[in-house]
């Protein structure tokens, strides 16, 4: 077969829809079944230019083409199909020799939809492997996250808008004893957020939980109480947050976290604190009452004396120094009682704790109160700090009551719980201080006198005489009398840079001949006076009488009207020139070398007011 013949043979039987065409009138002579089925008619007897349209003119230049080409192809062709729908089609010609033309058509319809289909279906592959690469990815991620919400440290639920719980890691289990089975589904507030921690009622409309889905925020709260399974709270702070199911509010996650340990700590720290703030306070007023202490502490460095009295004195100081007996020591004014109390710290086993004097004369019940017991920041008007009273002061040392008959009736039932409980209670505070403390007293008073005439407690002055100490007065232990006067010269010599004097027999007998009324303080002032006035080293003692005049000690023996009208006349010299000041450098109790307390003791004793020394200062002025 001649290869003109065979190729309209071999194309028709193409699976692409093929025809043979007469190029000189456009009738197709044969056919394939796939031209038939592309055009939707059979083709026998047809004319191509029934299924032309508009592009009639387009296929005679292509016949013309393949005429001249032998071969020509077209990429895009319209024709219409018998039941009239547009069709496009790629169109291949072969002139096969005479005026036959083999057409082979590609529908470019179907093409497009095949590729649409191929590449929707790659899309669809591609997309699947995608989602399963994203279903594996998310997986993976929530095999993590529930790894996470198992292992970490705080406690982790969730629950829904119902308050009902849809998830309770493993930390919150094991912190509130529960299995996740007995609370997912159950509404968790009344399981474990029932109550507050003082045992009041947690209603449900209050919690923050609820608070926090209910507003749309998250809720942060440091303090709260969570309650275990076996109804013991644990202290709490947890963070609540709102959670959404597409836009639409599904409940609350909870993060919470045990701090019961740590608000222990923290109660502990505070009261730590405190107690160090206490102590430093405490420390800081007795380094003060140490120091005002220490420039008013007389110059004795023991109690000077060798007579009977004295030696008896020391040798009951001995027996009850270390005891932790309460002591009251008795004596007139000026007879060394505060030595005694000072050698009676000294020897007992609180001698490296304060010796803290109280002055009982003179002073309100309710100043004494303040002053005894200290006080709390705001307990009365003028409180502006926290003060820690002379008992806390005196703890584990010595409280010395001078003139303890003067005590207020109503402080005496105080002191006396004070001495029967072993503690106290600052002013404006409710916490109980305990104290263990010696107390010793002094009076210039007959106790037992007081006791009778019902100034002063029995009970009270029971549990303070305990051991009695009496300092006897100078005029009844003579012997002292020249190492008395020999300490003070010498003391007043090197205190006032004073040319040396030493004492005669003569000035001996002198000071012996006199009655001594005001007691050792008197020969103290004596001895210091004359050591200023002496003249070539030669002591001459002078004595004030009762009327202002100065006369020698030999020439008469002053009475006790006059030794006390001289005591007094000095008292307010000494208040004259420290302005009205006691305590302090400039204070009259430096000037006299005497306690501060003491010299309180005096003002009362001695009837001294400040209209005495303003008065005394003005006609000085004058």
């Amino acid at each position: 077969m001649e290869k003109d013949s065979v190729l309209p043979h071999v194309l028709l039987h193409n699976p692409l829809p093929a025809l043979v065409l007469d190029a000189r009138n456009g009738a197709v002579l044969t056919y394939n079944p796939a031209a038939a089925q592309l055009f939707g008619c059979s083709l026998e007897e047809a004319s191509m230019s029934r299924f032309l349209t508009s592009s009639s003119g387009a296929m005679a230049v292509y016949l013309e083409a393949v005429m001249y080409f032998g071969r020509y192809i077209e990429t895009a062709l319209d024709f219409v199909r018998a039941d009239g729908t547009s069709l496009r089609v790629q169109v291949y010609g072969i002139h096969s020799g005479g005026s036959e033309i083999v057409l082979s058509f590609l529908d470019l319809n179907a093409q497009n939809r095949r590729e649409y289909l191929a590449e929707q279906e790659a899309h669809h592959r591609a997309g699947l492997m995608q989602w399963q690469n994203i279903y594996g990815f998310f997986r993976e991620v929530e095999a993590q996250n529930e790894l996470i919400l198992e292992a970490a440290g705080e406690g982790i639920y969730g629950i829904n808008a119902e308050g009902k719980a849809t998830f309770v890691n493993r930390a919150a289990q094991e912190m509130l004893g529960w299995n996740a089975e007995d609370l997912i589904g159950r509404e968790l507030h009344s399981i474990i957020h029932h109550h507050h921690l003082d045992g009041a009622q947690f209603p449900a409309h209050e919690c923050p939980i609820y608070d926090s889905f209910r507003r749309d925020k998250t809720v942060r709260v440091e303090d709260d109480a969570f309650w275990r399974k076996d109804g013991k709270p644990i202290l709490v702070e947890y963070v609540s947050t709102p959670i959404y199911d597409h836009g639409v509010l599904a409940g609350a996650v909870v993060i919470f976290r045990d701090v019961t340990e740590r608000k222990e700590s923290e109660k502990k720290l505070r009261h730590a604190l405190a107690e160090v703030e206490t102590l430093r306070v405490q420390l800081e007023q007795e380094n003060d009452y140490l120091l005002t202490e220490i420039r008013n502490v007389r110059s004795h460095a023991g109690i000077v004396g060798q007579s009977a009295a004295v030696r008896n004195l020391n040798v009951q100081i001995d027996l009850v120094a270390d005891t932790k007996t309460n002591v009251l020591i008795t004596g007139a004014a000026g007879t060394g009682k505060s030595l005694a109390v000072s050698a009676l710290h000294e020897a007992s086993s609180g001698r490296k704790r304060p010796l803290v004097h109280v002055n009982c004369s003179d002073i309100t019940a309710q100043a004494l109160e303040a002053e005894v017991f200290g006080y709390r920041r705001g307990a009365f008007r003028g409180a502006v700090r926290d003060t820690v009273g002379k008992l806390a002061l005196a703890n584990n040392g010595t409280l010395c009551l001078d003139e303890v008959s003067a005590l207020p009736k109503s402080f005496q039932a105080k002191l006396m719980t004070v001495i029967k409980e072993g503690m106290f209670c600052r002013l404006g505070d409710t916490t109980d201080i305990r104290v263990d403390m010696t107390i010793i007293s002094t009076t210039t008073r007959n106790l037992a006198a007081e006791v009778q005439a019902g100034r002063f407690r029995q009970d009270l002055f029971f549990e303070l005489n305990v051991f009695s100490i009496q300092c006897d007065a100078l005029r009844d232990r003579p012997d002292d009398i020249p190492l008395l006067a020999k300490h003070f010269l010498d003391r007043v010599s090197r205190r006032l840079r004073l040319p040396a004097a030493r004492l005669s027999k003569a000035n001996i007998e002198t000071l012996l001949a006199y009655d001594w009324p005001g007691n050792v303080r008197e020969l103290e002032n004596v001895i210091e006076r004359a050591a200023i006035l002496a003249q070539g080293g030669k002591l001459q003692f002078e004595f004030q009488t009762g009327h202002g005049a100065t006369v020698h000690a030999s020439d008469r023996i002053l009475s006790s009207a006059d030794i006390r009208r001289i005591e007094r006349e000095n008292l307010i010299r000494c208040l004259v020139r420290s302005q009205g000041k006691v305590s302090g450098p400039q204070g009259a109790a430096r000037l006299l070398e005497l306690a501060p307390t003491t010299v309180y003791s005096k003002i009362k004793a001695l009837s001294v007011s400040e209209d005495d020394w303003n008065l005394s200062a003005s006609e000085s002025r004058r």
